[in-house]
């Protein structure tokens, strides 16, 4: 008797069935779009790491030191206040220094920070603060019927010289006095 082995032949799956190529192709796959993904992101978002103008931004950061420095051995402060019936900024300016000579115009800058989330941009205002004969300084705000609305609540402030600086911030500018001071 002969003996007949019928062996049927094995059944092979298609190739993209198989579970070993997902475990042997599938991670190098999901880094490569991860990787695209990432690239995307990096390109679109990309910060200027580098300023175009950065000696004279470090030129600037050197002098605006020793204008603070210049502040603080003249011990100056300064209180400022804003008049809504007259629209005037007013600013009362004094040195711990008995021989200091106070310049006739001050420039101020302010910052506009608003608590409304929405706006997150800053609009800068300077406006030059003229000394009075009582020896006080005083400006004249031209964007008044934006303040008025109630929208500010932040000022970030710079009162500056040639020579010397003060910098601070102004919580409630409508209601409080701000108080600046190199000390």
């Amino acid at each position: 008797m002969e003996a007949t082995l019928n062996l049927k032949p094995k059944k092979r799956d298609v190739w993209y069935k198989e579970p070993w190529l997902l475990l042997v192709a599938g991670g190098p796959a999901f880094v490569v779009v991860a990787s695209v993904i990432t690239g995307y992101i990096a390109i679109k978002g990309s910060d200027k790491v580098v300023a175009d103008d950065y000696y004279k931004q470090g030129l600037m950061i050197n002098k605006d030191i020793q204008r603070d420095a210049k502040a603080k051995a003249l011990g100056l402060n300064a209180s400022l206040y804003i008049d809504l019936k007259t629209s005037k900024i007013r600013m009362q300016l004094n040195s711990a220094a008995p021989d200091t000579v106070l310049p006739e115009k001050v420039q101020l800058s302010l910052a506009r920070a608003s608590d409304n989330a929405s706006s997150v941009n800053e609009v800068i205002h300077r406006l030059p603060l003229n000394r009075n004969a009582d020896g006080s300084y005083e400006g004249d705000l031209n964007f008044i019927s934006k303040l008025s609305s109630g929208s500010v609540k932040l000022f970030h402030i710079k009162l500056e010289t040639t020579d010397w600086r003060l910098t601070g911030d102004w919580y409630n500018p409508e209601v409080k006095v701000a108080q600046l001071s190199a000390l």
